[in-house]
């Protein structure tokens, strides 16, 4: 790449960020003393800062991080934003009306945008709440990442989520829910292909059949829309697979009478079709941690001693599962589920280092929640790594996050379209 006199925008749009480290989410090793160019709402140049190139005129706006590595901004495939986080239902959650929605939307985004999420999925809100929240982003209303919404996921009568607005039933139901959604401009489809955490759906059973399923897929992919299935059981990933779906989400292996064993089969196909898995491992030890405070402070009572113990059982089987989907070659990507459950928002760092648990190396966790992450919902051409032409979506942090997966939660400075978020 020729660097001697390089064009630059005017002064008051360039900005210089600079480092002791950089990751450029490229893959490679950090770069000590790193430095990111930007003009405008873009990255120019990213490399060592002893390369960088020589400005014509005024000096650009200089943020320098003595102790800072300089990073991509983190993209979380998977929140919530219309839930609390606070352990409230979803059932619950969705009485408030939706302007309150919309408000406590807003307000969730703002937490994970000053954390370091500068581009976040929403994997389903109450009817067109999510879409105003991206709109009311866009606008400048109100600040926070950047949104991919799938508005109301599908899902069948008295199904997971179902207060949220989506239930429908049928080839041509499920067909007229997927082409209203794509109407009214969502950016993927979410499936529940099966039940979930809501108290009237059944988790370890597969919802549509296979000719709803692969209605909405064909409808999603061709509109140019991905499509994300929550799927809670090993028939649900069956189908998953068989109808299309682009990415898994949970892709959690129970049989139907609640036992969990893996598939290695099943795994082997995960793997060797490419398709993306989010396995959401934090909400789980978010709830672990909750549990474990009430039983520092206090006796547990017995629903919740039982809730301890299942919620312990399942997370090692969980992690143990995960480690062979990696070991066979899956792609996993992170996505918190933040919102739901006791996971609140502004914590996507933890699913990160919990990528780590099932056996990625401290950078392949970071390019979880970075690069590929951005590749598995199609916004790789816009953010994911520090390289010209993408948004400069940048994330300062103090430490060297590729050996202590904790400095990602010890947050410097973040950077959306070049501007600083304060």
């Amino acid at each position: 790449m020729k660097v001697e006199g390089m064009k630059m925008a005017k002064t008051d749009s360039v900005k210089v960020i600079t480092g002791s480290l950089l990751i450029d989410g490229l893959g490679g090793a950090p770069v000590e003393r790193g430095a990111v160019v930007v003009e405008g709402s873009r990255i120019s140049w990213a490399g060592p800062e002893k390369d960088m190139p020589r400005r014509e005129g005024q000096e650009a706006q200089t943020h320098n991080f003595p102790e800072g590595c300089v990073m991509p901004g983190l993209v979380d495939v998977h929140t919530h934003t219309n839930l609390p986080g606070d352990g409230t239902a979803v059932e619950e959650a969705s009485d408030e009306p939706d302007e309150m929605l919309t408000l406590r939307s807003a307000w969730n985004a703002r937490k994970h945008l000053e954390t370091g999420v500068t581009t976040a999925r929403d994997n389903g809100g109450k009817n067109l709440t999510t879409m105003y929240l991206k709109e009311g982003i866009e606008r400048g209303f109100v600040p926070g990442p950047r949104m991919v919404i799938s508005g109301r996921p599908i899902t069948i009568t008295g199904g997971h989520c179902w207060p949220m607005g989506g239930e429908a039933d049928g080839v041509d139901g499920v067909r007229q829910a997927a082409r209203r959604l794509i109407k009214e401009g969502v950016d993927f489809i979410k499936i529940m292909t099966t039940g979930g955490g809501t108290r009237s759906s059944f988790p370890m059973l597969p919802s549509f059949n296979l000719d709803e399923l692969q209605a909405i897929t064909y409808e999603a992919h061709l509109f140019g829309k991905l499509v994300g299935a929550h799927c809670s059981s090993t028939q649900g990933i069956i189908n998953s697979l068989d109808a299309g779906a682009d990415m898994l989400i949970h892709c959690t292996f129970f049989e139907p009478d609640g036992s969990y064993k893996y598939d290695p089969k099943v795994g082997e196909r995960i793997a060797e079709t490419g398709v993306w898995v989010n396995p959401t491992l934090h909400v789980g030890t978010a709830t672990l941690l909750v549990l474990k405070a009430r039983q520092r402070e206090r006796e547990l009572s017995h629903e919740e001693k039982e809730l301890l113990e299942t919620t312990k059982r399942r997370l090692e089987q969980r992690l143990d599962s995960c480690r062979r989907l990696v070991e066979a070659g899956a792609k996993m990507v992170s996505g918190s589920d933040s919102g739901w459950s006791n996971y609140p928002m502004g914590r996507f760092q933890r699913e990160v280092e919990e990528m780590m648990d099932i056996g990625l190396s401290g950078m392949n966790a970071i390019l979880s929640g970075t690069r590929e992450a951005a590749k598995s919902i199609g916004m790789e051409d816009l953010v994911g790594s520090l390289e010209p032409g993408k948004e400069a979506d940048v994330l300062v942090v103090k430490g060297n996050p590729a050996q202590d997966i904790g400095a990602l939660s010890r947050v410097e400075a973040v950077f959306k379209a070049g501007d600083r978020v304060v």
